[in-house]
């Protein structure tokens, strides 16, 4: 009876990973929904929030923030435009037209005093919240405090990038009008460079497929239990209910030490240590018979060395 729960256990966990896969994987496909684990890398409040917020490119948009590398930016996204559709002569003048136009929307943007002083701002708050959450001596109630100024700061920096962003936003729209119909044939759509976090985005939803049709069939299984349980680690140390540290906005429920991740994490590491997928699974007949043949040749062993006492 103990087997049959135990594979029980392992399938309920499997479902899990895959409807949670699943469902990220449809969101690609629904405009504006699609997933992406940014927002709760940037909750992050574990010892390990730093290095989740650094998969983030620019992050805290320090580089949205500085006129020459948002001009930088924009240039090289149209260079790789006008070669993904292989641009004329004529097309790349007026993509080279587009783009000035954006860059001075941009330097008069950067010099209005407005700007400037939220800029200053910004970034000064940012350097004070930072120097709380690097210093590991900082106190509980400080790392609070640094948690919920944070957050303020999150506001305070999209509608400071929301304005330029339209506009690059506005120009990559024009630059792909430029573009005739063959030489869309040609190309097909662009598709801006993967950065780090697409990928994470990527492995973070087929891994979860993957890791469920795996448990679910009793493929194997103790890898697949193994890869669950390193995945749930990861999420259990970017936001863990610790003592001293700032609840997590994205948390659910109310946890000591002790959350649903850290259980779940246990019990997949407990199934990467059973052979369950041998009992009932796939993994019974891909390795079945070399496992019985293996505990034959232990069963003997034992018996001739009992023969021999």
């Amino acid at each position: 009876m103990g087997a049959l729960f135990l594979v029980l256990l392992r399938v309920a966990i499997g479902w899990h990973f895959l409807y949670e896969g699943l469902e990220k994987v449809d969101s690609t496909n629904k405009a504006g929904n699609a997933f992406s684990a940014e927002p709760y890398l940037r909750a992050a409040t574990g010892p390990l929030a730093r290095t989740f917020r650094g998969i983030i490119p620019d992050v805290n948009s320090i580089h949205k923030l500085n006129l020459q590398d948002r001009k930088d930016a924009w240039k090289a996204e149209v260079d790789r435009i006008c070669a993904h559709y292989n641009f004329d002569e004529s097309q790349l003048k007026k993509a080279q037209a587009l783009l000035k136009e954006s860059e001075d929307y941009a330097e008069i943007w950067f010099e209005d005093a407005g700007s400037k002083e939220d800029i200053h701002k910004y970034l000064t708050e940012l350097a004070g919240v930072q120097k709380i959450e690097w210093n590991r001596n900082a106190l509980s109630y400080e790392r609070e405090r640094a948690a919920a100024k944070r957050a303020d700061l999150e506001v305070d920096r999209k509608t400071l990038i929301a304005d330029l962003d339209s506009r690059g936003d506005a120009m990559r729209d024009a630059l792909a009008l430029l573009a005739t119909q063959e030489q869309k044939e040609s190309a097909g759509p662009y598709k801006p460079a993967w950065t780090t976090l697409d990928w994470v985005n990527f492995s973070t939803m087929w891994g979860l497929v993957i890791m469920g049709v795996c448990l679910i069939l009793g493929l194997f299984s103790p890898l697949a239990a193994l890869a669950g349980a390193v995945f749930l680690a990861q999420i259990y140390m970017s936001m863990p209910p610790w003592p001293g540290l700032p609840v997590s906005p994205k948390s659910e429920g109310h946890y000591l030490i002790v959350n649903k991740n850290l259980i779940e994490m246990i019990a997949c590491l407990a199934l990467a240590c059973i052979p369950t997928g041998s009992w009932i699974g796939i993994d019974a007949l891909l390795f079945g018979a070399r496992r019985r043949r293996r505990e034959l040749a232990r069963e003997q062993a034992e018996l001739q060395a009992a023969s021999e006492r």
